[in-house]
């Protein structure tokens, strides 16, 4: 039921929000499902009832064949599960919170409704509240009952293994006396002292303000303006 009669004069738009509004009107869509599903469901039986005699050129005896049926029962099942929850979440979409800005479509909302329809509103509260509530992890109950030394000493081995774990950010990078494996130094000393020597040694160059790679400079060997316009014996240059 519409809120408003006169939308039903309204002009479909054939694409909304990415999907196929005809595949939300079409009457038959879930008929013509079914009869593809049970379609596929025979071509299934008949390979497997063609397979269920040999598999790899060996012939299986009778309980690994009764064993091969279960599992190809259950894989079944499981592929017939996961069609039914894919077709019911593609006929049933989600209403976006940008079209719901007033909270129209609430549970509340529902609730009341099926209340006054005479309906008990308990069971399809619970099933779109769990729907809609996302996974997470459970607290496990088995450390409840454990000392308070305990729980501080697994504390701190738990931060400490968090910490080595970790990977390092910026703010906590090395400091440049710090030495690192593979670098060549004896100790921490030892890099200070180099890293110094470095230094003095490009303060003492700075100082003296000699060319250093950076400086290379290459000339103009044959300026335009002095060789352009030039009348010589045999050619004419242009400006």
């Amino acid at each position: 039921m519409l809120a408003n009669d006169e939308w039903k004069e309204d002009i479909l738009h054939e694409i909304l929000d990415g999907h196929n509004v005809a595949d939300f009107l079409d009457p038959d869509i879930l008929q013509r499902c079914e009869e593809l599903e049970r379609e596929e469901g025979l071509r299934l039986e008949e390979e497997a009832a063609h397979e269920a005699f040999q598999i790899d050129g060996h012939e299986l005896t009778e309980e690994q064949r009764e064993i091969l049926g279960k599992i190809r029962k259950k894989k079944a099942l499981l592929i017939q599960e996961h069609r039914m929850k894919k077709r019911t979440a593609e006929s049933s979409p989600i209403v976006p919170r940008k079209f719901d800005k007033d909270r129209k479509f609430t549970t509340d909302r529902m609730g009341r409704q099926l209340s006054s329809m005479g309906f008990d509103p308990t069971a399809a509260l619970d099933r779109a509240r769990s729907q809609s509530r996302g996974r997470k992890r459970e607290r496990s109950l088995s450390r409840a009952g454990i000392d308070g030394d305990d729980m501080d000493i697994d504390g701190q081995q738990s931060k400490k293994l968090r910490a080595m774990s970790r990977p390092r950010s910026r703010s906590k990078s090395r400091a440049p006396e710090e030495v690192v494996p593979g670098e060549g130094f004896r100790d921490s000393a030892q890099k200070k002292k180099a890293i110094k020597k470095a230094k003095d040694s490009v303060k003492n160059r700075n100082k003296e303000a000699r060319r250093g790679e950076a400086d290379r400079v290459i000339p103009t060997l044959k300026p335009k303006h002095l060789f352009s316009g030039k009348r010589s014996i045999g050619k004419t240059s242009s400006r």
